[in-house]
């Protein structure tokens, strides 16, 4: 024991701790990776070190005590191994900062561009981040961007410094108040926290909620009423929007199909269509059809097919309250998928016009909104987002348009039929009519085919450009909102008029479908309404200041409000009469209520 004692105190005294590192992390030795490309500009700037003195502050390194130090590469024992090569740049390092942590392809400030938590961007140091901040922290002095460009023309800062476009990893810049993807949720602390989550999963969020993103509590005593979290607000003495438990996605935007016992045809009960397979004729016809929006027609190829049971022959319509029927002859169309295709570039090339034609006997009011809608649509400073937006909004419109108006055959091939098929007391009198299983085609291929689709995309965009609630994007929301709710006023007057035209005895053709429309533009004004932030932009007392704080308008989006102001001032108490009366088919029912100061949702019939 006395004799290990020396040795011990010696090997005790000898030892001593190797220097720290820099910050308060260990960093495992620098990889001396290899480079691709020998830059100049590199050697001229870093001038801190050369590479001799690189290596051997490197050798000096492996030196000196390292705890986790490995064998050598050139170790006989790893022979029979080849060295491993990196497989991405190591020179750059991610941020050791938790919450911005940055991995390989991982995108960050692409995916989360005008996000309004995001501040200003620094480097991993801390500094503020600059286009000249590589992504090794060190900055050659004395050069900026222009020289950058200048003495490297064929780069631009997204390429990198390695020239590298196939994969951008942006660790160049980290952001400072940059929040990392949402942890998954943990346990719940009891069952009944459990219970209440799922019963709120059932009803939905209420809309205040939803767009402040926390926990909708659902009141035991009334689970349909105002949540707990709304209530615990409801005493400031500010006005706030009603609770309502609403999604944009809920809106209907269409008819689901013909009125219930007036079908055409019961070949396409489930609404996936499908072409006819047994024909009566081998010949196949050209005819050219039109609703009359548009100076265009569609060319569509028709044959004649062998009827089944519940398909319509006839058209029938009631005049003085008596039924009128004519007998059409059976011909359908050939290829749903060249029908689809067509009514695709003719939607396409139509929307314009075909918003001139409806609207050239309405208010102006909605002339200057869809002009501004329109032009929008199409200006290239318009962000990609929301031009796309608005033209799904037109297109959908006027998509919706083609099935509320009776389609008629134009041009020399009439499929046999004279102009005088229809009598004088026939709305489509002196015009050729549509072949009644042709009709149902078309409107299966309109609906499910292109109005299906229009509408998710087109409500979906919508719902998450208003939940992120970005001022530059508040005028795009009000014009596609004004789109919409202008719709359900047609739709309404599409269904008073064919419930009309068919003799019924009820207000509406589909009273249960006016209903869920009139739900949806109680939906759109509740988001729309929520949004404003408490500001009335198109009241007279609005101040320039709170418009700007609501929204960023250029001139011609400026002129819009002011002018729709001024209409909104003239026709206040006309619209209220128009609410009160209940008139659902005028154009300005639902409109109007995008101007209140207090809304709060009308009842639906």
């Amino acid at each position: 024991m006395s004799e290990d004692t020396p040795s011990l105190v010696q090997c005790l005294t000898n030892f001593s701790v190797c220097s720290p590192c820099s910050n308060s992390a260990y960093e495992p030795p620098a990889y001396a990776a290899p480079v691709a490309n020998d830059y100049s500009y590199m050697h001229e700037k870093l001038s801190y070190r050369d590479e001799e003195e690189a290596e051997s502050n490197y050798q000096a390194s492996r030196v000196q005590g390292d705890p986790y130090k490995t064998a050598d590469v050139d170790s006989p024992a790893l022979s029979s191994y080849p060295p491993l090569q990196p497989s991405r740049d190591m020179i750059t390092q991610p941020s050791t900062r938790s919450e911005s942590m940055v991995y390989h392809n991982f995108n960050t400030a692409r995916d989360h561009a005008g996000d309004p938590r995001i501040e200003t961007p620094t480097t991993a140091t801390g500094h503020p981040a600059t286009v000249g901040h590589f992504s090794n922290g060190v900055e050659p002095h004395g050069m900026d961007l222009s020289q950058y460009k200048t003495m490297h023309p064929s780069r631009s800062p997204e390429t990198g410094i390695f020239g590298n476009t196939e994969q951008t990893r942006e660790l160049d810049i980290v952001l400072s108040s940059q929040r990392p993807p949402a942890a998954k949720r943990g346990p719940f602390r009891s069952n009944d926290e459990r219970e209440r989550t799922a019963e709120t999963r059932k009803i939905g969020s209420c809309i205040r909620c939803r767009m402040q993103r926390i926990r909708c509590e659902i009141d035991p005593d009334d689970k349909h009423g105002t949540c707990l979290t709304c209530q615990r607000v409801s005493s400031v003495k500010i006005w706030r929007l009603p609770c309502l438990r609403y999604k944009i996605t809920d809106v209907r935007l269409f008819k689901p199909g013909p009125v219930k016992g007036y079908e055409w045809t019961r070949r396409w009960t489930e609404g996936v269509p499908g072409d006819i397979s047994l024909w009566e004729s081998p010949d196949t016809k050209f005819v050219r059809v039109t609703e009359g929006y548009t100076k265009h027609n569609i060319l569509l190829r028709v044959r004649r097919f062998v009827p089944q049971d519940g398909d319509s022959l006839s058209r029938t319509w009631v005049a003085n309250g008596l039924k009128r029927e004519v007998r059409i002859p059976a011909y359908a169309i050939v290829n749903l998928d060249e029908a689809k295709n067509a009514y695709d570039d003719y939607i396409k090339s139509g929307y314009y016009e075909c918003c001139k034609s409806i609207l050239k006997s309405k208010a102006k009011l909605l002339h200057a909104t869809y002009l501004m809608a329109i032009k929008a649509s199409q200006d290239p400073q318009t962000p990609d987002k929301e031009r796309e937006l608005l033209t799904k909004a037109l297109r959908l419109w006027m998509a919706i348009r083609l099935t509320t108006k009776s389609t008629v055959i134009v041009g020399s091939e009439t499929l046999g039929m004279d102009r005088d098929i229809m009598d004088n007391t026939s709305p489509l009198h002196g015009q050729i009519p549509l072949p009644p299983v042709m009709g149902a085609q078309i409107e299966l291929v309109l609906i499910h085919q292109i109005q299906s689709a229009l509408r998710r995309e087109l409500l979906e965009n919508l719902q998450a450009m208003t939940q992120a609630n970005k001022h530059k994007t508040w005028f795009t929301t009000y014009l596609v909102t004004f789109i919409l709710l202008h719709n359900v006023a047609l739709l309404c007057q599409h269904d008073a008029g064919y419930a009309r035209k068919h003799g019924m005895k009820t207000r509406f053709a589909r009273e249960d479908m006016v209903q869920e429309y009139q739900t949806g533009a109680n939906i759109l004004l509740a988001y729309f309404h929520y949004c404003t932030k408490g500001v009335f932009p198109f009241s007279m007392d609005c101040k320039d200041q709170d418009l700007s704080t609501l929204a960023e308008l250029d001139e011609s989006k400026t002129k819009v409000v002011l002018a729709t102001r001024k209409v909104v001032k003239e026709h206040r108490n006309q619209w209220a009469k128009i609410r009160q009366s209940a008139d659902y088919e005028n154009d300005l029912f639902y409109i109007s209520q995008l101007y209140e100061e207090h809304w709060s949702p009308l009842p639906t019939i």
